[in-house]
């Protein structure tokens, strides 16, 4: 129940995320969102499936959604990483406003 939990209430977080990067093709990172989302769904089921069929042990499917669990921290830290490059390369360097005070107060 809690794993359900849990998966219910990061999905609002992960589309507003989506939504606050992708600017003016909302529209269809929603859309490519959702369907990473039902892609995801019928990956982890069919690649367990695929470890019981190997004869792994039904305690190997744990290890396969610590796989999953794994490769989703990898790439938020890959997401906070290009954020905050992207971040640094497109803020302007200095102050935004020029130093109109300090001249002004230069020439008293």
């Amino acid at each position: 129940m809690l794993l359900g939990a849990g998966g219910f209430l990061t999905n609002p977080a992960v589309n507003a995320r989506v939504f606050s990067v992708l600017g003016e093709v909302r529209t269809l990172g929603g859309a490519m969102n959702i369907a990473a989302f039902n892609v995801g769904i019928a990956i982890a089921p069919w690649v367990a499936g695929l470890v019981i069929d190997a004869d792994l042990g039904l305690a190997a499917i744990g290890w396969v959604g610590a796989a999953f669990a794994l490769a989703a921290f990898a790439s938020t830290l890959l997401d906070r990483r290009l954020t905050r490059r992207h971040q640094r390369t497109t803020q302007p360097h200095g102050p935004a406003v020029p130093h109109t005070h300090q001249a002004a107060t230069a020439s008293r």
